[in-house]
């Protein structure tokens, strides 16, 4: 493997697979920006979001390492190193956090298709459908380059809006830094958002199996957290211009890109939203198909075929797309607190405790073990 080789699979593949994610399930829409960090005050946003960066460095980087050791390169895997047979509890909540993400994926997507482009819902969904479904056909190679590729395109368009809102309102943004206003809640705010978000982690460790070495996966929980969380910041930082306004917006971002009169940029944005509502959901199926194929190679049969890859994200799609029908989202979502203290009881606390020390445990240059198996 060349040295661009290594550096591309070591540390940008699982950063902009972490940023594709990350901008698909959470601040795509800029409404989770708002809602966890901006509404704290510009300044107290930046202090959140320093805070969640700091974070998910740590989560990234423990995760990785402990991935790497054990060979737990699917959830199943991860957990049962980690929990023991807990790791039952886990699959429930994460199955549980995988039809509600899918479902408000499923909901935002035929609105946008219904709003921005005047077709039904179900257009929407269908595309979704269509896309997922081909994507995971052809599995980990390319759901890894695709979400590669389109972190590179929204990069482009996210840092293209952030240069225009700069040139154009930049001492608006400048003013309220220094204005350094820092709202109380600020911490809660931002800690409740890493622990919803720390889901996403599990969903991406298949991005992570070419990492050798304790350095290379600390360094690259490192540089995926920076990366991943870059794109909140920008965003953050054009809202000063439109603060406090901004914070009744149902979807913040397209508000602020549609006020700099740039046709251009809107549609690209557009193109790059439901993009990253399509990442999120391939990457939660993906996830779903590296546990399935873990657990058919544990018994020793084939591994999982393209057609049954397909098949997953189908019956995914579908269902997700019944239950945003149904209207059912506005219910789940309600459930989205108690997800955040299930992770933190279920991954983030057992994590860098029962994690950490088994890593400790292990000599620095010994090869990486497989976990014990449960059937």
């Amino acid at each position: 493997m060349s040295a661009a080789s290594h550096i591309w699979r070591v540390y940008i593949l699982p950063t902009a697979v972490f940023q594709s994610v990350m901008i698909g399930g959470g601040y795509g829409t800029g409404r989770e920006i708002v809602e966890y960090f901006t509404r704290y005050g510009v300044f107290g946003g930046l202090w959140g979001l320093v805070f969640v960066a700091a974070c998910f460095a740590v989560l990234l980087a423990v995760s990785f390492e402990f991935a790497r050791l054990y060979r737990a390169y699917d959830y199943r895997k991860f957990f049962l190193a980690l929990l023991g047979r807990g790791w039952i509890a886990f699959e429930l909540l994460y199955l549980a956090m995988f039809a509600i993400v899918l479902a408000v994926i499923a909901a935002a997507s035929g609105k946008l298709f219904e709003e921005q482009l005047h077709v039904p819902k179900l257009v929407g969904l269908a595309s979704l459908l269509a896309v997922a479904t081909i994507l995971a056909f052809y599995g980990r190679k390319w759901v890894t380059r695709i979400l590669a590729l389109k972190a590179a395109f929204l990069s482009a368009v996210f840092l293209t809006y952030f240069i225009l809102t700069v040139r154009t309102t930049g001492n608006e943004i400048l003013a309220q830094v220094t204005r350094a206003e820092v709202l109380s809640g600020w911490i809660a705010g931002a800690l409740h958002y890493v622990l919803y978000s720390s889901v996403v982690i599990p969903a991406m460790l298949f991005a992570i199996r070419d990492l050798e070495t304790r350095r290379e996966a600390l360094l690259s929980g490192l540089v995926a957290a920076i990366g991943g969380l870059l794109p909140g910041v920008l965003l953050h930082l054009s809202f000063a211009t439109g603060y406090p306004s901004v914070l009744e917006q149902p979807i913040p971002a397209h508000f602020m890109i549609v006020r700099l009169g740039v046709p251009a940029l809107t549609a690209a944005y557009l193109v790059v939203l439901f993009g990253c509502l399509l990442d999120t959901g391939l990457c939660f199926i993906q996830s779903v198909n590296e546990r399935l194929d873990g657990w058919l190679h544990d018994g020793h049969q084939a591994p999982i075929s393209r057609p049954q890859r397909a098949g997953v994200a189908i019956l995914a799609v579908v269902i997700s797309g019944a239950l945003s029908l149904f209207g059912v989202v506005p219910l789940i979502a309600k459930g989205y607190s108690t997800m955040a203290w299930g992770f933190l009881a279920l991954y983030v606390g057992p994590l860098l405790t029962v994690g950490v020390y088994r890593i400790r445990q292990l000599s620095l240059f010994a090869a990486p073990v497989g976990s014990e198996e449960e059937s």
